[in-house]
């Protein structure tokens, strides 16, 4: 499976919330731990996903810059990958390079073993939101369909 298709088919809107009005970096990393969480199974509290997303940013901020942040991390809990997005209706500081605020996050759980496509997963988001048109856009939509629509038109689907 092409990497394109690989991001379409790890999305669900039950794991998609648009417009939040999350105030600081913590939160939403809390809020993005909640929504990759959800459904994984008893193995997966969100509070240990939470604290795999907090180390994971202790290495490096994953504030990759335009407003832009994808968290994420490999875990043993998850057998398959795990995209998890949240737009905010105001910019949180995140701490990035660029020094932007960040409006757009991508979360991802990456099962242990699966390294390239981790990387695929980060590779294909980062392509899709250096795009400065798709980024805000994407920040604009009001439904979570409509950001797996957008996604969708964007990779050609």
């Amino acid at each position: 499976m092409n990497t394109t298709n690989f991001l379409l088919s790890s999305l669900d809107e039950n794991r998609i919330q648009v417009q939040s009005q999350i105030s600081s970096s913590k939160r939403l990393l809390e809020s993005m731990a909640a929504l990759l969480s959800a459904g994984i199974g008893p193995e997966a509290k969100e509070k240990d996903v939470y604290h795999l997303l907090l180390e994971r940013e202790k290495l490096g901020n994953t504030g990759v810059g335009s407003g832009v942040a994808i968290p994420h991390s490999r875990c043993d809990f998850t057998q398959r990958a795990i995209v998890a997005i949240i737009t905010l209706d105001q910019g949180v500081d995140y701490d990035s390079l660029d020094g932007q605020p960040v409006d757009v996050a991508f979360g991802l759980l990456v099962p242990e073993k699966a390294t390239q496509d981790h990387l695929k997963l980060l590779a294909d988001i980062a392509q899709l939101m250096s795009n400065v048109t798709n980024k805000n856009t994407l920040a604009a939509a009001d439904t979570p369909a409509n950001v797996i629509k957008l996604i969708r038109r964007w990779v050609g689907e």
